[in-house]
Parts: structure tokens; sequence; C-alpha cells
């Protein structure tokens, strides 16, 4: 009996784990929009390895896309936010929950250079629902258009951004 119960807590555990694992792999290779244009060179990094991106690729939940030297690329994503990397910029895709409601979630960390973003429905059914995170600050949005640049690990000032 004992070794049944044993049995038995030990098979729900599996379950569970194998549950966890796998919806953990369907939303890290989500959809969650496309390269609307682009220009030089952008790759998508993901562990496996890097790839060019162009007009027309989907992009995907835990990718890192990154712009080289006088390169850039605008994102388009299901809710219909749009986001602009600039050149020598890297951004993650860290999360993002869309399915045509108001329950959305979107997550990007900026590690590198700059981003404007012109949110989309996620930003404004969830308030808070869509951040950017960058080394030094969080930033929740509320139905906006912004840019974000970094200037080694710290968000750079007016002036610096002008220059």
């Amino acid at each position: 009996m004992l070794d049944f119960e044993l049995e038995c807590k030990v098979m729900r555990s599996f379950v569970l784990g194998l549950f966890v694992f796998v919806s953990s792999f369907t939303v890290a290779g989500e959809n969650t929009g496309m390269v609307l244009t682009s220009s030089g060179t952008v790759t998508a990094e993901i562990s496996s390895g890097q790839k060019p991106l162009k007009q027309g690729d989907q992009i995907f939940v835990n990718q890192r896309i990154v712009t080289d030297d006088k390169s850039f690329v605008v994102l388009q994503f299901k809710d219909g936010a749009r986001v602009s990397l600039h050149s020598k910029s890297a951004i993650v895709i860290e999360q993002y929950l869309y399915n045509g409601t108001e329950q959305v979630t979107a997550t990007l960390r900026l590690e590198a250079g700059g981003v404007r973003v012109i949110d989309g429905a996620s930003a404004k059914s969830n308030s808070g629902g869509y951040k950017v995170r960058t080394p030094v600050a969080l930033m929740a949005v509320r139905g906006s258009e912004f840019t974000v640049m970094l200037c080694g690990d710290q968000i750079c000032t007016d002036e610096e951004t002008q220059n």
C-alpha cells in the first residue's frame, strides 16, 4: 500500500513536470509578430545559433534581435505594436502573450542601443501589461509612444541622445 502511494506521488510529480516543460516550450516557440522592414545587418539569435532577419520574417519569444552599425529594424507585433530598433542595438523578447482579448502581456529587454516603441492593444487594454526592461530600469507602458536609449549600462541623458 505504501509503495503504491509513493508510486502515485512520483507519477504525479513526473506528469506535472512534463506539463510545465511542454507549456514553457510552446510559449518559447510562439510567433509574436514579424519584421516589417529592415536595413543593413539584422540578426535573430537563439540558443541554437543565429540567422539574418529580413522583411516578412517571423519573430518569436526568447529571440535576441541585434542590429549592426548603420542598420535598423522595425518589428510589428500581433497586437499592432511597432518596435524600431536603432543601429548597434539588441533586445530580447522575454514574454509575449496576445490572443486578441484584453489579456495581453509583453516584456522586452533592451540590452544595448536604443528602441522606439509605438504600443499596440496590449498597453491600451492592460495597464502595465507592456514592459521594457533595461539594466537600470523597468518601464510599464500605459498607452503611448516612447524612445529609450542606453549609453553603456545607463539610460542616456537628453544631451547624449541628441549627438
